[in-house]
């Protein structure tokens, strides 16, 4: 069985992994650390800014850092920032043409609530220790 996470959603918690310092860094300083594509980093910057899970700051000591506190970021927080609210089955989170003939429907809805919960509980804090 296989629940793989994107390579983007990856390199997004080793990018907030590394802005637990509380001092601005660098993505720059981080695509280096890391050995990570810096216009890959880029994108994934801005989309977790976008989502209100980074700030940057201008100028010479600039770069970015946390705008939540390392157990305010679920991992859950982050896949969604990244790769949208996802579904483990198409129809979790659409309509299923299949639908009204689908016996299995409730199983896989339980089942999400359940890997969704578990996502909401797992913090940044925990990747970090």
């Amino acid at each position: 069985m296989s629940f793989q996470l994107a390579k983007a959603t990856e390199y997004a918690i080793l990018l907030l992994v590394s802005l637990n310092r509380q001092k601005p860094l660098s993505l720059r300083q981080i695509s280096e650390q890391k050995q990570l594509p810096l216009k890959f980093l880029e994108k994934i910057a801005g989309q977790l800014k976008n989502k209100g899970l980074i700030i940057s700051k201008e100028g010479m000591a600039g770069g970015y850092l946390l705008n939540k506190k390392t157990n305010e970021i679920s991992l859950r927080d982050i896949i969604e920032a990244i790769e949208g609210k996802r579904g483990l089955v198409s129809c979790i989170n659409g309509v299923c043409s299949l639908e009204k003939n689908c016996f299995h429907k409730k199983i896989w809805q339980k089942l999400q609530a359940r890997l969704e919960k578990d996502l909401q509980n797992i913090k940044l804090t925990d990747l970090i220790e």
